[in-house]
């Protein structure tokens, strides 16, 4: 009965002085400087004490702190002796307690998507040694452990795996986390497509090295969205074999790797215009389209030569390059208006 007893747990007054944060709560300190809350909760627990108990676990002749990191810090700022506290099992390993942890915390939703990645360093790591060339096998187990179904056990799988110092300095700034988002697209639309199809790229660059520039992008604000990596990933998704082809896409792919000031969306606007047959056009509806022409056309009206020269040399195209690009558009909207002329001429 009393390992039974134990293993449930018990309620009781603990007193605050004998329990310690827990070091595997990836929100630390951080509660306590980024909860809009925290005030409405401080004036509660001081006009009516603390109703929701702690969750605790004896260590050491003490206690660890499993969940209350809110109501810890603030009852210390009220200086309260004891509180109450549900006390689980003394048979928990440190993963059990990381676990119990996930349990409580991911329902009701206190931790966001990089602070359960914080929590979860460890068991990744263990899981990863493991399960080494066992992807699937990896993200199964992570799913049990985590208790996350298995699209979102991957996607923090795919953010784990980047390099530390990056999710160090994701982890230490709460005004970094969106960029989590960002990270799962660049994984999930760039770099394991680009590994299906380009195995020989990451030959040459490290797979962190590619991360870690792209991942400077969206420091770089060239990125306005996760989304907004989407229309390069036909780059990565291509298979093309034949082997000149195939070096003018692995081209493009590394000046979009490489070149932090390279949006995705030229990226792909270069792999379109090289590989037009691997793309498939997305038209605007006939307003859109109109709508597009007569801005262009006031643009060109406002636009003069000598723009072309108030930029650097590197990235300005040449007078040449533009009087070809402009023919080709003069020949394009010469044949559609007489295309637009016939079809008019036939329905009238």
């Amino acid at each position: 009965m009393e390992n039974h007893r134990k293993s449930r747990g018990t309620l009781e007054e603990v007193k605050l002085s004998e329990i310690s944060p827990s070091r595997r709560n990836p929100r630390g300190p951080n509660v306590r400087e980024n909860d809009s809350h925290r005030e409405n909760l401080r004036e509660s627990i001081a006009e009516f004490g603390i109703l929701v108990p702690l969750v605790v676990r004896r260590q050491n002749g003490n206690f660890e702190l499993i969940d209350g990191e809110r109501r810890y810090w603030i009852a210390r700022s009220l200086k309260l002796e004891t509180v109450p506290a549900f006390i689980v099992g003394e048979d928990l390993d440190p993963k059990g307690v990381l676990q119990r942890m996930f349990q409580i915390h991911m329902n009701r939703d206190q931790w966001d998507a990089v602070q359960q990645c914080k929590a979860s360093e460890e068991v990744f790591a263990e899981l990863r040694g493991k399960y080494v060339d066992d992807w699937p096998g990896l993200i199964t187990e992570f799913a049990k452990f985590t208790g996350d179904d298995t699209r979102t056990a991957r996607n923090r799988a795919q953010f784990l795996r980047w390099p530390k110092k990056i999710k160090e300095e994701i982890y230490s700034d709460p005004e970094k986390h969106s960029s989590y988002w960002y990270i799962v697209e660049i994984e999930d639309k760039i770099i394991e497509p680009a590994q299906n199809n380009y195995p020989e790229y990451f030959e040459k660059v490290a797979v962190d090295q590619v991360r870690e520039f792209l991942y400077r992008k969206w420091e770089a604000n060239v990125v306005r969205a996760a989304i907004d990596v989407r229309p390069a990933s036909i780059i990565a998704r291509s298979k093309v074999v034949e082997k000149a082809k195939r070096r003018k896409v692995l081209k493009i792919f590394d000046q979009l790797v490489r070149n932090t000031e390279l949006p995705y969306q030229e990226a792909y606007d270069e792999f379109a215009r090289q590989f037009p047959d691997l793309v498939e056009p997305k038209l605007p509806r006939p307003r859109t389209l109109l709508g597009s022409i007569q801005n262009l056309t006031y643009t060109l009206t406002q636009y003069e030569p000598e723009f072309f020269r108030a930029y650097g040399k590197k990235k300005n195209p040449s007078l040449g390059e533009a009087v070809g690009i402009v023919s080709e558009l003069i020949d394009a909207a010469v044949t559609f208006r007489n295309k637009l002329r016939t079809t008019l001429s036939k329905s009238s």
